[in-house]
């Protein structure tokens, strides 16, 4: 082997040896996280936009967060074949969509020169939550025994304005029949965290 060969590898390991001693005193790479949103901070968010609509509308909260009588609910599977999700059949002003891990939640019309944004979050009956998320087009990741928990603010005209709480059940493809029908009422009929933080 020539000189001129061996001095080329030798500066080639040591600049590996180099690289090695960098990456080695180096602290570990870290993304960006972000606490996870509670049920508290969906209930003060929805207060804030009833209050914006004027003062003392924040009183209908109870009223408005409440669910259905009706524990039989409408329920799609779309194009998931692990997963559905059932709602209640009066779920207008919002539109679900179901792939096939992650369910969308929009507005079912737009009108123009009018601004809608919706919030929700997706919790589990203990009330873990992930982030609460805001948007014009909401999207979920589909999770067995998860609830997805949907309002929204609407602005028209500089006139402030709150939509109504829909609620979305996660459930297994299997338990939402072939009418499309779904049995919720072991997610609403406990005393589960979820629904004790969002109602006291």
């Amino acid at each position: 082997m020539s000189s001129s060969m061996r001095a080329s590898r030798l500066v080639a390991l040591m600049v590996a040896a180099s690289l090695l001693t960098v990456l080695l005193v180096m602290p570990p790479s870290s993304t960006t996280a972000y606490a996870a949103a509670t049920v508290a901070d969906f209930r003060k968010e929805y207060q804030r936009i009833m209050e914006s609509a004027g003062e003392g509308f924040g009183a209908f909260y109870r009223d408005m967060t409440q669910p259905p009588a009706s524990y039989a609910w409408e329920c799609t599977t779309g194009s998931s074949a692990a997963f559905s999700v059932a709602y209640a059949s009066s779920t207008a002003p919002y539109a679900v969509s179901v792939l096939s891990t992650t369910m969308t939640v929009t507005r079912t019309a737009v009108t123009a020169g009018v601004s809608y944004e919706l919030i929700g979050i997706a919790c589990d009956l203990n009330a873990f939550c992930g982030d609460m998320v805001r948007g014009a087009s909401l999207s979920f990741p589909l999770k067995v025994g998860a609830v997805v928990i949907v309002a929204g603010a609407v602005t028209s005209n500089g006139i402030h304005n709150f939509l109504p709480v829909s609620f979305y059940s996660i459930q297994s493809s299997n338990e939402c029949s072939s009418e499309h029908i779904a049995n919720v009422t072991k997610v609403f009929t406990s005393t589960s965290a979820v629904w004790v933080q969002l109602w006291e």
